[in-house]
């Protein structure tokens, strides 16, 4: 039995998933959903790999599992996705993702020998469901980052942007299947499979150390508060709308809150002891924004102030106007004024 390049790669994705596994279960504190669900994914990569090594090396006869697996993976997205961005998961919920890879499992087990002859419809199917995952969880994502508009005056740590790639990333994992597939030479299927392994290591690595970044930044919406972005604005008595605008104006003017970097809505709520709901319902409907760029808008009008006013330089001007990320402040200012900050003090001295 001779050991291939690929199987190294097979080998550190097993012991990387299972020192992951290990750094998990030896955290003391109460594990919030996030970790569950990455003790799922490591367990499942850990089974599957072990499961491609035996049915590759077996001189023995096997079950075919491949499908089963394949039924896995979708619902894992799916979850981890979901894991990042809500607090809880419903266990009903969850069960329902995993009905397709049950059904499955019992197929291969017990009517394995009529199965054989359906291998590649098999395959288009678990393609077609995985694929369908990932663009659920890309509108997980997108949803989310609506959220994140109306709740927080900056989000470019939480934004997700790597999940985002990661299944893009995926994608091409699906389309590099689909061409090995296709493909009978050696070469390119032992290439191919290679370029599968490396992938899977990428997004294990990925899955642990960003995902606990994530989790770090962002404590989880409740799922109601995830459900509110599909919610139709609701009325507020015109008096009590008007009240409540003035009580804002005043305050945003009197304590800039602005200058914040990491003012939420929550906070302006509190202070203001205006409720989340109505506070967000008062800035949509007076302003036409949402609350990241209310917020912003009263960041680039004095980001502007100082700029023209001042000789400080742009990153003190930065910091001193609620930004904490170069990136993002270049990015809003841009949006805002079509100039980047360079750019503007230059035509303001013309």
């Amino acid at each position: 039995m001779s050991i291939t390049i690929t199987d190294i790669v097979g080998i550190l994705i097993i012991y990387q998933s299972i020192a992951f596994l290990g750094s998990i279960l030896f955290i003391k504190i109460t594990k919030p959903v996030f970790l569950k669900v990455l003790i799922a994914i490591c367990l499942l990569i850990i089974l599957h790999f072990s499961y491609l090594f035996y049915e590759k090396y077996s001189i023995t006869p096997y079950i075919m599992l491949g499908p089963f697996f394949g039924f896995l993976y979708g619902p894992i997205y799916y979850l981890y996705t979901k894991s990042l961005i809500v607090k809880s998961l419903s266990i009903k919920k969850v069960f329902i993702q995993f009905v397709p890879a049950i059904i499955s499992f019992f197929c291969l087990i017990f009517f394995r020998r009529e199965i054989k002859g359906f291998v590649d419809i098999a395959t288009i199917l678990v393609i077609l469901h995985f694929i369908t995952y990932l663009l659920i969880a890309l509108r997980i994502i997108y949803r989310y980052r609506r959220l994140l508009k109306n709740t927080t005056s900056s989000f470019y740590n939480i934004s997700l942007r790597w999940m985002e790639y990661i299944i893009y990333l995926q994608f091409i994992t699906i389309v590099v299947v689909f061409f090995h597939s296709k493909f009978h030479s050696a070469f390119v299927t032992n290439s191919l499979i290679f370029v599968i392994y490396l992938l899977v290591l990428i997004l294990i690595n990925c899955f642990y150390y960003l995902g606990l970044k994530q989790v770090r930044l962002f404590k989880g919406f409740a799922e109601e508060d995830e459900r509110k972005v599909e919610q139709n604005e609701y009325q507020i008595p015109d008096e009590i709308f008007n009240s409540y605008i003035n009580k804002l104006s005043r305050y945003m003017e009197e304590e800039k809150p602005y200058l914040e970097f990491d003012l939420s809505l929550q906070d302006l709520s509190n202070r203001l002891s205006i409720s989340k709901r109505n506070l967000s319902h008062i800035i949509n409907k007076k302003y036409n924004r949402n609350f990241f760029d209310y917020i912003n808008n009263f960041r680039i009008e004095m980001v502007k102030q100082d700029i023209l006013s001042t000789e400080k330089s742009i990153k003190e001007i930065m910091y001193n106007c609620g930004y904490s990320n170069k990136t993002t402040f270049h990015s809003i200012f841009k949006k805002y004024t079509g100039l980047t900050p360079n750019q503007f003090r230059s035509m303001g001295k013309k």
